[in-house]
């Protein structure tokens, strides 16, 4: 069995009840048809715990590609892998080092079982990625592991840089490519947004509805949404800075946008305005 490309679709589900043997004697044929119906059944137990071992995936490399095995760090000790990525983190890789590190950590592997957990695990992987700051890299490890509600760390980052450049498009191509059930509202806000955007307002008007159904209540987002429906023409003179896509809400929302940023406002705002051609005087800024 190939685990790297199990297909749950191929997965033989068995009928709830079996056929009566209406024979007395078993004939040969019906021998060999027990048999055969024996190892069908552990085909698909076999394929079911695959299948349950590759939830418990994650990764980018295929192991074989750089010499390693699925389960490099099923044995490994948690406290002495924090202990060691927290030592590297204090110290300049050579381009060598931070090469074997990526491999290391982006290889498709089991995850360790001791003291330490799976969504420790995966929380050094997302922390790397965010840190290491290669776009392409978390957007090809997004692709690779699909699961939002376990990723939503770094798709929120990366949502959130490419809306800080002025590059809604490229934030609303990661979130329009989510397939599950959104948990996370904040993401939530940007997936309904990213479809008004692209013109499909009747999935925006459902995507709200059943979030307000799970108890979602965000009065300026709703706002900036009946205005964006074109369900309210009035124009709503109110900036938030809460988050990135709140500032890009407030401007896309007021024809007359105007921001003056100071000392504390947001490096992301910042970078925002600058893309945007916000900066009325941008040598004072």
């Amino acid at each position: 069995v190939d685990i790297w490309n199990i297909d749950p679709k191929k997965i033989i589900t068995e009928n709830s009840t079996e056929e009566k043997v209406e024979e007395k004697t078993i004939s040969t044929s019906s021998i060999y048809e027990m048999q055969s119906e024996k190892k069908k059944k552990f085909e698909i137990q076999e394929d079911e715990t695959l299948l349950s071992k590759k939830i418990e995936i994650s990764g980018l490399y295929d192991p074989v590609e750089n010499g390693l095995t699925i389960d490099m760090w099923s044995n490994s000790n948690g406290v002495q892998i924090l202990d060691l990525l927290n030592k590297i983190q204090k110290i300049k890789l050579s381009n060598d080092a931070k090469e074997i590190l990526k491999i290391s950590l982006l290889t498709n592997s089991y995850f360790p079982k001791q003291n330490i957990s799976n969504e420790q695990f995966l929380e050094l992987k997302l922390n790397w990625l965010i840190k290491n700051g290669d776009f392409k890299l978390m957007e090809d490890y997004l692709m690779k592991n699909p699961n939002v509600n376990k990723n939503e760390k770094l798709i929120i980052f990366l949502v959130d840089e490419y809306l800080s450049r002025s590059e809604l498009e490229k934030s609303c191509e990661i979130i329009l490519n989510i397939k599950e059930v959104i948990d996370n509202n904040y993401l939530s806000k940007f997936y309904i947004y990213c479809l008004i955007n692209a013109n499909r307002k009747e999935e925006a008007q459902l995507q709200l509805d059943i979030k307000k159904e799970l108890g979602f209540d965000d009065n300026f987002f709703n706002k900036k949404f009946n205005y964006l429906m074109g369900y309210n023409e009035e124009i709503d003179q109110e900036i938030f800075e809460k988050s990135i896509l709140d500032f890009h809400l407030s401007h896309k929302t007021n024809p007359n946008f105007k921001f003056e940023p100071n000392k504390s406002t947001s490096k992301s705002i910042w970078r925002y305005l600058s893309t945007s051609n916000l900066l009325e005087d941008i040598e004072n800024t």
